[in-house]
């Protein structure tokens, strides 16, 4: 009796010797089925119900779809067993159920036939084998069934979590892809901004070569684009006759008059702070030179200050100028920068002063 149930729980909890796919499995129910029913039951040898059946337990311990077969495997068993003990050829009959006691002990009628066995034997004064080791008491049949029921649980079990895993790494694939996304987006819109802000300073640094502008207002010109002029009203005139001047000397034009304007042009007011820029990043166009500068941009936003850049040229003093307009818009988009330049002294480094607020152009204080 402890054999038998050594046997069936090693069936039970068994590691699998190879691994089948689903496919082999089904393939292989249809092939016990097929020797169960031409009474190839234990033979010949690799090529039986019971090797299969075995196969089967070993490559699948916890799928449970062979237990039926294996019942149908033992009653086959019984019933030969039956005709022999019909024969009075008792020790062929219990050699039948001696097969099917380790492999199904729970096949209907293997108890039935055992004890018909048992009561021809001892009626007829034959040798009878001590039964009481290979019956299987109804408290190990019971205990049997609680084991195969524990494991049925262990499986499903096993397959919840294994659920439960698997949706915990779709979730977590999922979230890097969704962050994944925003990174991507977000360095597109940094690297959009980064190219029209280099577009605009081109322009704007173009364009001042080509005319006069107010310097305070050329940083705001580059962020914000003027609206478009109304165009002057048409007014007619009657030509007047033509009229000959005395010859004079020629007024001075536009431009020179500007340039003469900013020639005068000081800042006169004593600074609030001053801010020496880093050469490397000056000469090298690097566009985080500001950030290089301690609190330059918040202390322009606080104060509101005029700005002077000293340097010594003045596409040095453009290019930075336009750096800062762009580093105080980050702190407030609102703010309006107010700048002038001033050349360089003998044996100064470039650097930046910030002066007390002012709300009008140099060039209309000294032309005042």
């Amino acid at each position: 009796m402890k054999k038998i149930s050594l046997l069936i729980a090693a069936w039970i909890f068994a590691a699998p010797a190879w691994t089948a796919t689903p496919e082999d499995l089904d393939q292989l129910l249809t092939k016990i089925e097929q020797d169960i029913s031409e009474m190839r039951l234990s033979t010949p040898a690799n090529n039986n119900a019971l090797d299969k059946i075995e196969s089967f337990r070993e490559a699948a311990p916890f799928d449970f779809r062979v237990v039926p077969l294996a019942y149908q495997w033992g009653e086959a068993y019984v019933g030969l067993a039956r005709q022999a003990l019909a024969k009075g050829k008792y020790e062929q009959a219990q050699e039948y159920l001696d097969k099917v006691w380790p492999v199904a002990a729970l096949t209907p009628g293997l108890e039935d036939a055992q004890r018909a066995i048992d009561e021809a034997r001892a009626a007829g004064s034959a040798p009878v084998a001590a039964v009481e080791e290979e019956a299987v008491s109804r408290a190990e049949l019971e205990r049997q069934r609680k084991l195969a029921e524990a494991a049925a649980r262990e499986k499903e079990r096993l397959k919840v979590e294994a659920e439960k895993q698997k949706q915990a790494e779709a979730a977590r694939r999922a979230e890097e892809a969704r962050k994944a996304a925003a990174e991507k987006a977000l360095r597109e819109q940094q690297e959009r901004e980064r190219r029209a802000a280099l577009a605009a300073a081109k322009k704007q640094e173009a364009a001042s070569q080509k005319s006069p502008v107010d310097i305070d207002d050329i940083a705001l010109d580059i962020l914000e684009p003027a609206a478009p002029a109304k165009p002057a009203p048409v007014v007619r005139v009657q030509k007047p006759a033509p009229v000959v001047k005395p010859k004079r000397e020629v007024a001075a034009t536009p431009l020179a008059k500007t340039t003469q304007l900013w020639a005068g042009a000081r800042e006169e007011s004593a600074p609030i702070a001053r801010y020496d820029v880093p050469a490397p990043a000056l000469s090298s166009k690097d566009r985080g030179i500001a950030d290089q500068m301690g609190d330059i941009c918040q202390k322009m936003v606080d104060e509101d200050a005029s700005v002077v850049i000293h340097t010594d040229s003045k596409s040095d003093y453009r290019w930075l100028a336009v750096r800062l307009t762009l580093c105080g818009r980050r702190i407030d988009r609102g703010y309006r920068l107010r700048h002038s330049h001033e050349p360089l002294a003998a044996g100064e480094t470039p650097n930046v002063t910030l002066h007390p607020p002012r709300t009008s152009s140099l060039v209309e204080e000294v032309s005042g």
